[in-house]
């Protein structure tokens, strides 16, 4: 009767039974499914109790607890119970599914993937284990495997707006902004009165290379539209920095205006003033910041860099060594910190910092990552995913043909794959770009990798001899010409405002004009915004005596530069190519 969904039927045959003395476990068992099957909760948790209380290792009263626990939001107690029963029976799928479900709504999130990604390994096709497991890791901070995991749930549950907005802040939180725009425009699709969703999605497109400018003008119509919203303003100040530096502190200002506990809006200001050289005014909102959330990496790794950069090296070592044990794997935190331990005369430990930053240091990856397309290579063939990230290339390097970077990672991709023609004429319209040495370098050792010496050379030869506007300005600054060396950067930085050489040429001409102080000034600018790149941090050492000039040419040899660039004499005999090379 209870399985033909006859419950009237059933109910009075249950109760006589029961009336009829001490139930047997096989009849707690019975009424308690009874009274799931029939929809009275209360009465199955009372009869399964009393059957766990009789045999409590009891396989179907603990799983059916559990559930009635997770129903009624006893999250913590359900997993519990799931987990001394997991571990009493064999790898099951649906436990395992249960458990990982229970422990994610309970916040423990690290057991949670444990528990799902072994469900996943069981099934790996289960579009519910997937979209479990995807919640999941996006909640523990594994935003990468959470964008592949909801992409695949997505996949089969098309119509349900909730994964689609999970995919979208998980896409978001991994830097996959071109995924992220296109997974909030999957949910606004069915859910379009989602205002902040809306300003979500427009941040995530500013954040792309091909929909930057689009995304700053939703973002612009968002913020008119909703003039009290502090998160408006602050995504757009972050996507509008670049271009307007000064307009985006006004809307990091009346964002903290808003909301004055919006730690990251102070953060991101100090970050903007410090890179603008006005390191002081970037002191009050780090200690702001770190008033409301007191145990943050980023604000005390951010106000240790601020320190250091006004030479208050004794002041920086406390906040760093605080953010290094709360981030003991960020390569920018070590780095920070050895670089004060050194200037303070702590050599020794000084450098075991620069030691571990160089063995955290990540590898620089590409812009395109911005780019949508990485939900879609989760549910493709190892060949397919490889012809997919060729045709997305192709396209952004289409939209942006002024990009060097994206067109040297499309020609490099085409010759990894093995279409040689077509690959050196992309490399043959690399050529014609303004790139930078780092990318002709990498162009000329791929080529080179590939057997491609005659391609290659021009590329190596560039990024040797910097035969660009860069060099030209330092060749005219060495013959005392300074005024048309500087004329001749400001021109190339209106044409390319985010190309490093010419940042640091800029800087080194003002050095060679005498003008020490305005070279120190925007050495620092060019460290602040590049900070894994040694060549400035040798330029400045290079114009620094002491302590000081040591503790900065060993944070260069510890970015990559040559230990012999501390026999060079003075900045003059290094630009020349005479020492340290």
């Amino acid at each position: 009767m209870d399985q033909a969904g006859r419950c009237a039927e059933a109910e009075p045959i249950y109760q006589r039974a029961l009336a009829r003395g001490k139930p047997a476990a096989a009849l707690l068992n019975n009424a308690g499914n009874h009274y799931v099957a029939c929809g009275d909760p209360a009465k199955a948790r009372n009869y399964f109790e009393q059957l766990a209380a009789l045999s409590p290792n009891h396989p179907n009263a603990n799983l059916q607890l559990a559930r009635l626990e997770l129903a009624a939001g006893e999250f913590s107690q359900a997993e519990q119970r799931l987990e001394k029963l997991a571990a009493s029976l064999p790898p099951d799928f649906g436990l395992l599914l249960l458990l990982g479900r229970a422990a994610g709504r309970a916040g423990h999130y690290a057991r949670a993937v444990e528990s799902l990604e072994a469900a996943i390994r069981l099934k790996p096709e289960d579009p519910a284990a997937a979209l479990e497991a995807g919640l999941a890791n996006a909640a523990a901070g594994n935003s990468t495997r959470a964008v592949f995991l909801l992409a695949r749930a997505q996949r089969e549950f098309p119509s349900q707006p909730g994964i689609a907005l999970a995919l979208a802040r998980a896409a978001e939180d991994a830097g996959y902004f071109g995924d992220a725009a296109a997974a909030y425009g999957q949910y606004l699709a069915r859910v379009p009165a989602d205002q902040a969703a809306r300003r979500d999605r427009a941040r995530a497109l500013a954040m792309t290379v091909s929909g930057h400018d689009e995304g700053l003008r939703e973002l612009s119509s968002y913020v008119a539209r909703n003039p009290r919203d502090p998160l408006g303003h602050f995504y757009a100040a972050q996507a509008g920095w670049e271009s307007d530096a000064d307009a985006a502190l006004a809307r990091l200002a009346k964002a903290i205006e808003l909301d004055a506990k919006l730690a990251p809006a102070h953060v991101a200001r100090a970050w903007l003033l410090n890179r603008l050289g006005r390191s002081e005014e970037a002191l009050p909102h780090l200690e702001s910041a770190l008033k409301i959330a007191p145990n943050q990496a980023p604000a005390l790794d951010l106000l240790g860099a601020v320190l250091l950069s006004l030479d208050r090296a004794k002041d920086a070592e406390a906040p760093l060594r605080a953010a290094a044990k709360i981030a003991p794997t960020d390569a920018g935190v070590a780095l920070h910190l050895g670089r004060a331990l050194i200037e303070l005369g702590r050599d020794d430990e000084g450098q075991q910092w620069l030691d571990k930053y160089r063995n955290l240091r990540p590898a620089r990856q590409r812009s395109a990552r911005r780019e949508a397309g990485m939900i879609e290579l989760a549910t493709l063939d190892p060949a397919g995913q490889r012809a997919r990230e060729i045709e997305r290339f192709r396209a952004m390097a289409k939209s942006r043909p002024d990009d060097p970077l994206l067109q040297a990672n499309l020609a490099g991709l085409l010759l990894a794959d093995g279409q040689r023609d077509e690959a050196l004429r992309e490399y043959r319209a690399l050529a014609g770009l303004n790139g930078d040495t780092a990318i002709w370098a990498q162009a000329g050792r791929a080529l080179s990798a590939a057997g491609e010496l005659e391609a290659a050379r021009p590329f190596l030869e560039r990024a040797g001899l910097r035969t660009d506007p860069a060099a030209a300005a330092i060749a005219l600054a060495r013959k005392g010409k300074q005024r048309a060396a500087s004329d001749l950067l400001d021109e190339a930085l209106r044409e390319s405002p985010s190309n490093a050489d010419l940042h640091l040429s800029r800087a080194l001409v003002a050095a060679l004009g005498g003008d020490t102080a305005g070279a120190l000034e925007r050495l620092r600018r060019v460290e602040s915004r590049w900070p894994d790149w040694d060549r400035p941090w040798i330029a400045e050492g290079l114009l620094l005596q002491g302590p000081t000039r040591t503790a900065r040419l060993r944070t260069a040899v510890a970015l990559g530069a040559p230990a012999s660039i501390a026999a060079c004499e003075n900045l003059q005999e290094w630009i020349s190519g005479g020492c340290g090379q």
